[in-house]
């Protein structure tokens, strides 16, 4: 059920499947016990079956209404398959009791199947489950827009393609394939199953000790906490050597096995234990698991509505994905936005390519940054290559502007020519956004090589600019390298439209993985994980997610 989209004329087709379903010798009086019990649970406040409160009892009258109140769960081993497809959402990081799997498992053993008022209840509780956990698997539990209401990457979802998507589901023997069917088939989210589950598998066995608080501990110390720091690196994998006849002593094995999980954490590689490296060192096996959950669920969010290329950008790992055919085929380091300048979160698709490109000063940073520093001297304009511009396109003389004056209300852009200090670099990449945010080169090269690359004003600078340029223009006989050399050359602004527009999302993940499997983690760049895991955690009873 990838890009679930499907045509009216096979959800009309599959609608006959699921119609013409067998019942038991009891249908006919379950049928009619769920044509006057489904509608009055709809019309509840908040409808209970059993223990458990249902979470989507207009989609169910809708559902039953179109079958003419034929139930569906007819034999035990259809509620069988139901509980093992619940029990397993563990696996995708979901809660199990979020689908009745108690008070399922509850009434299935106390109901008499011949009484036709318990059997509808049943089939309506096990319908109820189904339904959430069909939408969950697709969709995601929650919805993205509360934790960002700019969010654009998956249009608003309809109650009819709620009801369309459990119709299809419903209509398959085997539910527990159909279901699993319904999570993204990307190897990202398949990698970050199974890190989940290797995650699990260290809480089962104790999860790691801790190392104590204290000063920096560096190579060649000889200190009780250092033997801290080699147990908790052995119990997470990460040290694999013999322990040393001096545990004590930080010998060079337990340096480079530092340096490494300094590297898959996101901070600067020192080989020694500072305020930060501590910090992760101490987030517990249960952190990490709640972290992977997280991160699954942002998956959901996105992946099913992707195609088979695209580009993703990683926020908070900093990093650039190519995807094509469900793996990545290129990957590079980027800048993000800092703290207080967040890069967003959307969808759009590149579709012009820009050679020598100019730079108009963003409003932000205009105010902010920039006229600040020009009133306080203004050979900064010329020192930086920077031409004043009316609104006609026209340059004006920034000695006939009063700059003490200019923040109050500023009518010129800024705009910075061409050339080697440009700060768009020689190649920027367009694609339609309300927030002004791009992917550019950068003539600062040197912050590519910290871990902490949160240093821009919103826009992506990238690493390897070139290589994603030939990317995009691989096949343009317009464009041949040769070509794109001779402009870059000559230093003059050329603006390239794509033949073929790619789709990119820019996405926020605390867990990565790179294009060998190797998993990452990495710190909370803006803070939005702790109220995504505590929506995971709560009930969910509205109709919708």
């Amino acid at each position: 059920m990838k890009n679930f989209r499907p045509a009216f004329w096979l959800f009309a087709l599959l609608f006959l499947v699921i119609a013409s379903l067998p019942g038991s010798a009891a249908a006919g009086g379950t049928q009619d016990a769920l044509r006057a019990l489904a509608p009055s649970l709809a019309a509840s406040r908040a409808p209970r079956i059993g223990d458990a409160t249902l979470a989507e009892p207009a989609l169910l009258a809708a559902l039953y209404a179109q079958r003419d109140y034929k139930p569906l769960w007819t034999g035990p081993d259809d509620l069988r398959a139901l509980t093992a497809a619940i029990a397993g959402v563990t696996e995708d990081g979901l809660l199990p009791e979020d689908y009745h799997l108690r008070a399922l498992t509850a009434l299935a053993g106390s109901t008499d199947r011949s009484n036709p008022e318990q059997a509808a209840r049943l089939d309506l509780l096990a319908t109820d489950a189904l339904a959430r956990l069909a939408i969950h698997l697709h969709y995601g539990k929650t919805d993205p827009r509360v934790f960002d209401p700019n969010w654009n990457i998956s249009a608003p979802i309809a109650k009819g393609d709620f009801l369309e998507l459990v119709s299809q589901v419903t209509a398959q023997g085997d539910i527990v394939a159909a279901a699993k069917d319904l999570a993204p088939h990307h190897w990202f989210y398949g990698q970050l199953k199974k890190a989940l589950a290797a995650q699990r598998a260290h809480v089962a066995e104790g999860g790691w000790g801790t190392v104590g608080a204290g000063e920096t501990l560096k190579p060649g110390m000889s200190d009780p906490r250092v033997a801290a720091l080699r147990a908790r690196l052995a119990a997470s994998g990460d040290y694999t050597a013999a322990t040393p006849a001096d545990p004590n002593l930080f010998d060079d094995d337990l340096v480079a096995a530092l340096t490494r999980f300094q590297e898959l954490h996101g901070i600067d590689p020192d080989g020694a234990v500072g305020k930060r490296t501590l910090n992760e060192l101490n987030i517990t096996a249960q952190q990490r698991v709640d972290q992977l959950r997280l991160n699954l669920e942002r998956a959901r969010w996105v992946l099913n509505q992707l195609g088979d290329e695209f580009i993703v950008v990683n926020i908070s790992g900093f990093h650039l994905y190519v995807v094509k055919d469900g793996v990545p085929v290129w990957d590079s380091r980027v800048i993000v936005g800092r703290t207080y300048r967040q890069t967003p979160m959307f969808k759009s698709n590149m579709r012009t390519v820009v050679l020598n490109p100019t730079w108009t000063v963003p409003p932000t940073i205009l105010k902010q940054d920039m006229l600040p520093k020009i009133a306080r001297d203004l050979s900064y304009l010329a020192s930086h290559n920077i031409a004043v511009v009316d609104g006609s396109g026209a340059e004006v003389d920034p000695g006939t502007i009063d700059w003490h004056q200019a923040p109050r209300r500023f009518p010129y852009n800024l705009v910075q020519r061409p050339g080697e200090d440009n700060s768009l670099g020689r190649v920027k990449f367009l694609f339609p956004n309300e927030h002004a945010v791009y992917l550019h080169d950068t003539p600062n090269r040197a912050l590519f090589e910290r871990a902490d690359r949160a240093a821009s004003s919103g826009c992506i600078r990238l690493e390897n600019p070139m290589a994603l340029a030939d990317y995009l223009l691989a096949g343009d006989t317009d464009w041949p390298k040769e070509r794109i050399a001779e402009v870059l050359a000559a230093g003059r602004t050329q603006n390239i439209i794509l033949k073929r527009t790619m789709p990119i999302v820019i996405m926020y993940w605390t867990a990565q993985l790179d294009r060998d499997g190797t998993m990452r983690f990495f710190p909370d760049l803006y803070g939005r994980d702790p109220p995504l895991l505590r929506a995971l955690g709560a009930e969910k009873t509205a109709t919708g997610r």
